[in-house]
């Protein structure tokens, strides 16, 4: 149903497109800029997980496990994961920043050719 939706959606789009006149070139060049996003996003949620495993194991945290599950609990975990790893262990960070620079510099690049962002 919602790949319906979505189909609908764009098709509008390209109708409104036309109507204004708007050239299939800068449809190509939209489209093109688009998945380049959408590659490098979904390259970066594939390393997500194994990044958080080996910032959390680097900074040595073990939460305290409260049975009730509430937003407060989930925030001040995030909290303290978080202060640990800027306050105390800092050089834990510089591994995932270099790993998310490092996957992200090809794409960078494309979007660059690709003039998107002008």
């Amino acid at each position: 149903m919602n790949l319906i939706k979505a189909a609908l959606l764009l098709s509008a789009f390209v109708a409104l497109s036309m109507a204004h006149g708007t050239s299939s070139e800068s449809w190509n060049s939209w489209v093109d800029c688009a998945d380049v996003g959408a590659r490098a996003y979904a390259k970066l949620l594939r390393g997500a997980i194994p990044t958080l495993r080996t910032l959390y194991e680097c900074i040595d945290y073990e939460p305290t496990h409260n049975t009730e599950s509430s937003y407060l609990g989930t925030l001040k975990t995030l909290y303290e994961f978080l202060r640990r790893t800027v306050y105390e262990k800092q050089s834990c960070l510089l591994d995932p920043l270099k790993g998310t620079a490092n996957v992200l510099m090809p794409f960078v690049d494309r979007i660059d050719t690709l003039n998107c962002l002008a």
